[in-house]
């Protein structure tokens, strides 16, 4: 059918042939198609789909065909560009036998439908705005409010919408709202009023605080304008942001927490991409090394490792690189810093794959100071073992001039004249070795604190030889000594001071110089600043002197600043200076020496002669038998031909076994018995308590090559008496106990 001069009538219309059942759209004019751009699509289709939600238009054209009449109908519609119904078209069915149809369609002027149509707009929009998860805030021009949804409602802590609508203060009094710096926003102040007046949309951040509820919210407040430009409102936004903020700030404390244990433990992160040699560490790395501020790829590292490790750490890179995801590594190198210096460092690396991408990430932790403290404990387990080997060879040696010297004793007076000379020097001799293993066992430290009066003048005299040994002909020493300066200390104790302080200040004189020791007796009021009745050992050197940083750890142990040094000998002084009740200080400057000052209680000349007096004669007949029991035969020979000297009756025994028998088979009392306290098998202390079983009476002497046996005899009312001794102490020792 062809439309003809309807094609460019102004009004739509289509012409559908009967098909069947069903009405197939056959044609539409110029109009037809300027009201529906995809009208074209539906040439050919069923009227059912150009009106697929109106069956009542398809019961119409039936109707129309079927009664062969003319048919109208009017029809509530949607623009294809609009949801709300806005068009009233009035259809008209027109038969045009044999098989088709002409419908034509005219929009209709309706108001209602307009008002329809706007209060349906509406009331979508307060829908939509209402079920939004932020909270809205609308405004006039001053400032009342127009409009807000019940998350605002909640917000502001209003319990209604009359609350809020046309009042310009939002805020309940139990709300408190503050800017992301934490400054106070007041009702007056709010971003929705500000926007009004200055014209400028506004975004940030602010806290709503209620009753201890506290949430962050973005804000986004934009002023509203009419078609001229004026400002007729706004409209205000708040979207709840606390968990994003929280958990931001969270992260903020987590990497701070982390910095700080980073910093604390000396240790950092690194990444690396072997495809593109870039890398990346966290900056404190680049100071705790002395790095500067260089780019962290491979090659600029590596420059900075040690060279003999180079190789070593490409290496482990390079197998590192060769793995599988998830693998590990760790090893230990020397960073040599911008400063010059060697540091160690403690690299542990993993290796991450992501399709054919690898990333090596890891920590490095700065372990110079462990590595040293390690070599000091090391050299320090060095000098244990050698002060236990000392201290060995001294017991023993001890037991030699036990030996000696008795025998020297016992030969006084019974050779002739002419020898007199001779025994003397040997004597002399044997005494100068004596006090060699006293400074073994000072070095070994088994010197117990054993106090007694000493000149510090006549202490430093008597090491005078060994210390200018010590320093050798390079640092020349003078020694200043008043006198007398007595204190009560232990003797072998102060010569480990003395030594000690004298070995340091010759380290400090590596190219030699000058050393003074001085001793000084401080009465009241001699000197200022210094308090009464002090005794005063100096140490003063002309070495390269020391820095306020090392002045004051110079007495902690393991702290050294040299490169063989332990760290433990002015820790050891400073420890024996404080059980003496003394005090030891330094004064020093760099380039100019050092001057230790130990100074301790001295004695009343009362006191000395007190202390100073001297032991009671030895009888010249003694009455008493002593059970004498040491390993060595010519101790054991010796010591016994001295008792008896001294009138008592002796038995003697090589051990704990044979001194068990002889007692028992001695039919007569034992008064005493003179044991040595190291022995095979049974220790004389063993042997001390098995014989006091049965003797309950018996007296004990205990012997020893070491002097820090003393401290360990467990007997009670028993004496020591440290090898070698002469006949006096010996005798002294008999009588103590006897009483005779």
């Amino acid at each position: 059918m062809d439309l003809g001069f309807l094609e460019y009538a102004p009004f739509v219309c289509y012409a559908f042939r009967r098909q069947r059942n069903e009405f197939v759209l056959a044609q539409a004019n110029a109009a037809a198609h300027q009201a529906n751009p995809m009208l074209r699509s539906l040439i050919g289709k069923p009227m059912a789909h150009l009106y697929s939600d109106q069956p009542a238009v398809i019961a119409d054209a039936h109707r129309c065909v079927g009664e062969g009449v003319v048919v109208e109908h009017e029809l509530a519609v949607r623009r294809h560009d609009r949801i709300e119904a806005t068009l009233l078209l009035r259809l008209r069915f027109v038969p045009a036998p044999p098989d088709h149809l002409v419908l034509f369609v005219q929009e209709m002027d309706h108001p209602d439908m307009a008002r329809v149509a706007l209060h349906e707009s509406e009331a979508r929009y307060h829908s939509l705005v209402a079920s939004l998860p932020d909270a809205v805030l609308m405004r006039a021009a001053d400032g009342r409010v127009l409009f807000c949804n019940d998350f605002a409602l909640r917000l502001f802590g209003a319990a209604s919408h009359t609350d809020l609508l046309g009042k310009r203060d939002v805020l309940a009094p139990d709300v408190v709202v503050r800017d992301e710096a934490g400054a106070p926003i007041d009702s007056k102040n709010m971003p929705s009023l500000r926007v009004i007046t200055h014209g400028e949309a506004e975004h940030g951040l602010c806290s709503f605080d209620t009753k201890g509820d506290l949430r962050w919210m973005r804000v986004a407040a934009q002023p509203i304008r009419s078609g001229d430009g004026r400002i007729t409102g706004s409209v205000t936004t708040f979207t709840d942001v606390t968990e994003r903020i929280v958990a931001q700030r969270s992260l903020r404390e987590s990497a701070a927490r982390l910095e700080l244990a980073l910093a604390a433990a000396r240790m950092g992160v690194w990444e690396y991409d072997p495809a593109l040699d870039r890398g990346w560490w966290s900056p404190n790395l680049s100071e705790i090394f002395q790095l500067g501020r260089r780019e962290p790829g491979l090659a600029l590292f590596l420059a900075a490792v040690h060279p003999e490790e180079r190789d070593l750490l490409r290496q482990h890179l390079e197998g590192l690189t060769r793995g599988s995801d998830g693998n590990t590594v760790e090893f230990e190198f020397r960073i040599i810093g911008d400063d010059g210096l060697a540091r160690w460092a403690r690299v542990k690396g993993r290796l991450t794959l992501t399709g054919e991408q690898q990333m090596l990430a890891g920590t490095v932790m700065d372990i110079t100071e462990q590595r040293l403290l390690e070599e000091q404990l090391h050299r320090a387990s060095r000098l244990e073992s050698i002060g236990r080997l000392a201290g060995g060879v001294a017991h023993d040696f001890n037991n030699l001039l036990a030996a000696m010297l008795g025998s020297l004793e016992l030969l006084e007076g019974q050779v002739p004249e002419e020898a007199t000379e001779d025994l003397a020097t040997i004597r002399h001799s044997a005494l100068r070795a004596r006090d060699l293993t006293r400074q073994l066992l000072a070095f070994a430290r088994k010197q117990p604190v054993v106090s007694r009066t000493v000149d510090l003048s006549i202490l430093v005299r008597e090491v005078e030889l060994l210390l200018r040994r010590l320093v050798g002909p390079r640092i020349r020493i003078s020694i200043v000594t008043p006198d007398q300066a007595l204190v009560s200390a232990d003797p072998g104790l102060l010569e480990q001071v003395l030594v000690n302080l004298v070995v340091n200040a010759r380290d400090a004189m590596p190219d030699g110089g000058r050393l003074e020791i001085r001793v000084e007796h401080r009465r009241n009021g001699e000197v200022a600043d210094q308090r009464a009745g002090t005794a005063v050992l100096t140490v003063t050197d002309s070495g390269v002197g020391m820095d306020e940083s090392t002045q004051s750890r110079i007495f902690e142990p393991f702290f050294t600043t040299k490169s063989l040094g332990t760290g433990l000998g002015l820790a050891s002084s400073y420890g024996i200076i404080e059980q003496h009740h003394g005090d030891i200080r330094v004064e020093s400057e760099l380039g100019r020496g050092s001057r230790f000052i130990v100074t301790l209680p001295s004695l009343s000349s009362g006191e000395d002669t007190r202390r100073r007096s001297p032991p009671p004669a030895a009888p010249t007949r003694a009455r008493g038998t002593v059970l004498i029991v040491d390993d060595e035969d010519a101790v054991r020979r010796t010591t016994a031909r001295l008792v008896q000297s001294l009138g008592y009756q002796v038995l003697d025994a090589a051990n704990a076994a044979q001194a068990v028998a002889r007692s028992a088979d001695h039919q007569g009392g034992i008064d005493l018995l003179l044991c040595d306290i190291a022995m095979p098998g049974e220790d004389g202390r063993e042997l001390a308590a098995a014989l006091l079983g049965a003797r309950k009476e018996l007296k004990v002497v205990f012997m020893s090559g070491y002097s820090s046996d003393m401290q360990e005899m467990r007997v009670e009312g028993a004496l020591f008496l440290q090898k070698p001794f002469s006949r006096d102490e010996l005798a002294q020792k008999l009588a103590e106990l006897t009483g005779s």
